[in-house]
């Protein structure tokens, strides 16, 4: 499920003894964002849903509610194998001889630790006409493994393979016959019960059972998060979403709550609105889907969010680092690999807290992208990956390898092309997602004025070198400030546009994109904004960038805001938060510099504010320069960035 993963960090730490790493295949080693383009060799799946995808190697296993499939090719005929196959991901050809019967839903499925042997989950009660009561163990033949012994009384909606345990979640109160709440852990090997592992699910928000509707695990086996319909986990409160701590002998609630999950959605997701969970690669953050229609953009209902985990994460009442919304639309599955976050549903747009005039439909700032798409990990802002699907119910499965993301659904189109409820997805071909970069001091400072000058000093953090015009062709006005991201100048401008163009210490390219009009926004029904752009794109009066992040000011109004930005596609965050409610009505142009806010000042100073986290303390303000030491004209700035380096 999850993509690359820093191999070394982990294997010192699982060195030290601290962890226990996760049993399931190592995180996928995906450095770009996946081709668009799906693979032309893989099977046909002609019914039902899929709901799990795992892989050792090429040796592909797809779990779901399906009946018959087929090869590739439309000649091939058809193959009547239900809720379970295997096929090759190098040929594309399935596994004829892996022919096992399940009587009911799978709804997980996994390689053992030691690839030798098949788990899965769900809902049946039967394989190859033997007892097998919602979990069961397979040979590689398909043949049911009858040393493996164990039953849950009712159905397993997820399950994670980690540190010599089978962690289990679901609808279930008795596993192997004893009472568990919802979520308990057998021994891989046997099936017998883990009975180190007991936390309680308790607490339903309606008037149905509490349930765990979907969990995941850590790469390095330290992390368990799961979400489902419950309100405390073992004696904590937690509402729908709960992180565990797998350390040690047994398992423990971790220091991690948010309350953004405790109200409510539409009336008829009372029991959970959570429908994906996956944790990063690189364990720091996970990601959380929901549905539940739009009821306003401070609500969680039909949106993806990051969460940091511990110790980054710890304590109460924690807030998204991001939140994207559908604007109506469920997000189901999600994949996190190194370059991307990828989610699927039945969204028809994404990037949407504003849809207008009312949920379901588009709205300033967003942009479509039916049925799945690939999120900025840094910012939670669309990339421009824009495949599209036909939506159906939607995207339930996903699983990145070295080669490919895979993606498993219950509709016939990828990308235009018939591929039924399967779709593999190249590494070859893919694309960079460029990384925030960090300027360091000491930098190549630039600003503008009204004119059609952009000058250039060197900066070490007190003092200034001698000012130079770097490009007098070029004309400025209009220049609403900016910042420098890998080799292009992105910068509010004239006709209330946002626009990139190359820039380095030294040239400025002539090509500028205006992006207000070219990544896709739509709003079709309402045009609120110019372009049918974000809210405030076109008042936006000053601009600095730290990871992800686009900290701005805007004319007639005094806060201090931040949105997310994507340096890859251009596209500007639909949903604007306060940074700061101060007055900052003086600043002219703003600038991040290492952990530093500079900010040129209506009152001809350069300030410095501490900016730790991206976000400015105004009790650190202090002045820089005065203007007249430097004869730089601070209040009459209209852009100010930099580069690194001082030549």
């Amino acid at each position: 499920m999850r993509g690359g993963l820093l191999r070394p960090v982990v294997a010192l730490v699982l060195a030290l003894g601290l962890v226990a790493a996760a049993d399931g295949p190592a995180p996928a080693d995906q450095d770009v964002v996946v081709s668009p383009t799906p693979a032309p060799k893989h099977p046909r799946i002609l019914d039902g849903r899929v709901y799990d995808i795992a892989n050792a190697g090429p040796k592909v296993l797809v779990a779901g509610t399906f009946a018959t499939i087929r090869n590739g090719e439309f000649e091939s005929p058809e193959v009547q194998q239900p809720r379970l196959f295997r096929f090759d991901s190098d040929t594309g050809l399935i596994d004829e001889s892996f022919r096992p019967r399940i009587n009911g839903d799978v709804e997980a499925v996994t390689y053992t630790a030691d690839r030798s042997a098949i788990l899965i989950a769900g809902d049946f009660t039967r394989v190859n006409g033997k007892k097998a009561l919602r979990i069961a163990k397979l040979r590689l033949n398909g043949a049911l493994h009858t040393g493996f012994k164990a039953g849950a009384s009712r159905r397993v909606k997820d399950f994670a393979l980690v540190g010599g345990r089978l962690i289990l979640g679901g609808e279930f109160n008795k596993i192997n016959g004893r009472d568990v709440g919802r979520m308990a852990a057998v021994r891989p090997g046997t099936g017998a019960l883990d009975r180190s592992f007991h936390l309680g699910v308790t607490g339903s928000r309606d008037q149905f059972a509490p349930y765990v509707q979907e969990l995941d695990v850590s790469a390095d086996g330290r992390w368990l998060v799961i979400g489902g319909n419950f309100q405390r986990v073992g004696s904590a409160e937690r509402h729908q979403v709960a992180v565990i701590n797998l350390t040690g002998d047994r398992p423990r609630v971790a220091p991690w709550s948010t309350g953004r999950y405790r109200g409510d959605c539409a009336k008829s997701y009372n029991d959970t609105y959570i429908r994906g969970i996956d944790v990063s690669p690189d364990n720091k953050f996970f990601v959380v889907n929901t549905t539940g229609a739009h009821l306003g953009p401070d609500r969680m209902c039909d949106s993806s969010a990051r969460w940091e985990l511990p110790p980054a994460g710890a304590g109460t009442n924690r807030q998204p680092t991001w939140v994207n919304h559908s604007g109506g639309d469920t997000y189901w599955a999600v994949e996190i690999t190194e370059s991307a976050v990828y989610v699927g549903g039945h969204m028809r747009w994404s990037n949407n807290p504003h849809p207008s005039p009312g949920g379901d439909n588009d709205g300033s700032g967003s942009v479509s992208r039916p049925g799945i798409a690939a999120l900025d990990p840094y910012s939670g802002v669309p990339l421009s990956w824009n495949p599209g699907r036909d939506r159906g119910r939607g995207v339930e499965a996903f699983n990145a390898t070295d080669d490919y993301l895979m993606v498993g659904s219950d509709t016939n189109f990828f990308a235009g092309q018939i591929r039924q409820r399967l779709a593999m997805l190249p590494v070859a071909g893919g694309t960079p997602n460029p990384a925030p970069q960090n300027v360091p001091l000491p930098v190549n400072f630039f600003y503008t004025t009204s004119g059609t000058d952009l000058n250039r000093m060197a900066f070490d953090g007190s003092s200034f070198g001698p000012i130079s015009t770097v490009s007098g062709g070029v004309n400025w006005s209009g220049t609403r400030d900016g910042f420098v991201q890998d080799g292009r100048l992105h910068y509010f401008g004239a006709d209330q546009a946002f626009y990139w163009r190359s820039f380095t210490t030294s040239t400025v390219g002539a090509s500028v994109r205006n992006l207000s009009t070219s990544v896709g926004y739509v709003d079709e029904d309402a045009n609120l904004t110019p372009y049918d752009q974000p809210y405030g794109v076109d008042t936006t009066r000053t601009a600095a960038f730290d990871g992800g992040r686009v900290l701005y000011t805007k004319t007639g109004d005094p806060k201090l805001y931040y949105r997310g930005y994507s340096l890859e596609s251009g596209i500007l965050g639909g949903f604007e938060s306060i940074a700061s409610s101060r007055d900052w009505s003086g600043a002219r142009s703003l600038e991040l510099i290492g952990n530093w806010l500079y900010a040129a000042w209506s009152d001809n100073k350069l300030y410095r504010f501490a900016a730790p986290d991206g976000l400015p303390r105004w009790d650190t303000r202090a002045v820089v320069d005065n203007g007249a030491t430097s004869d730089i004209p601070w209040s009459s700035t209209t852009g100010l960035w930099a580069t690194a380096g001082s030549g």
